[in-house]
């Protein structure tokens, strides 16, 4: 057996979630040829997305751009890999050195949006998502939603309200932006409409607590208005 063989095997038995049987091949591939970036790669995926042992992924996403520094997925998983560390500033110094590679890697663009947003660099986290829905326009429904948060935050409620209202005209039974839009609504006071868009999400995601603690957030800011 070789080492294309023995990744092939590996990548089969991952997409099956033979998580223990992958490991096992992406081993041998190692064991076969430890030059080769792919088994690193494929199984700092594993120790990060399924197994969440992050020291074992943090050290062989290194193994793997160390051996191969030109490929952007690798630097944008490690990214992800920091952020379930805690580390923001190491996954904005990989989403960066992913978008030096392609600066047209709408993936890397959007995650660094969305931190940006919530370090309240507005005005590039704006520009990161007009771009996204330029390179991703099938993606519009969410890209409006979070426009429309990311509005709601700078308190420019009229463009938060049209961001939100698109991503529903693009998707009508898209839960989060009828959570967003409601949530704008209770902060307008404008009560009927929140409560119409909150039971919307509660229709379409009975088990969703974010959205039983908005309608209960909107129902005492009710009671204490009068309305």
């Amino acid at each position: 057996m070789d080492y294309q063989e023995a990744l092939k095997r590996g990548i089969e038995a991952k997409n099956y979630e033979r998580f223990d049987e992958a490991l096992q091949w992406f081993d041998k591939a190692i064991a076969l040829d430890w030059k080769q970036p792919q088994a690193y790669f494929y199984r700092a995926n594993i120790y990060n997305h399924s197994l969440k042992d992050y020291s074992k992924a943090l050290e062989d996403y290194d193994r793997a751009i160390a051996l191969k520094s030109d490929d952007e997925g690798y630097y944008y998983n490690r990214a992800l890999l920091f952020l379930n560390m805690g580390d923001v500033d190491a996954a904005l110094e990989d989403y960066n050195a992913a978008l030096r590679i392609n600066p047209d890697y709408a993936l890397a663009i959007w995650d660094k949006a969305l931190i940006e947003m919530d370090l309240e660099e507005f005005e590039s986290a704006l520009q990161g998502l007009d771009r996204v829905l330029e390179l991703s326009p099938y993606s519009a429904a969410i890209i409006y939603k979070d426009k429309g948060n990311l509005y709601y935050k700078m308190e420019q409620w009229e463009k938060s309200l049209e961001c939100f209202s698109k991503s529903l005209e693009l998707d009508p039974y898209y839960t989060y932006a009828y959570k967003g839009r409601g949530s704008l609504y209770t902060a307008l006071n404008r009560f009927d409409e929140a409560e119409a868009d909150l039971q919307k999400a509660l229709e379409y995601a009975p088990d969703d607590k974010d959205a039983r603690q908005r309608m209960e957030f909107l129902q005492n800011k009710r009671k204490l208005a009068g309305k």
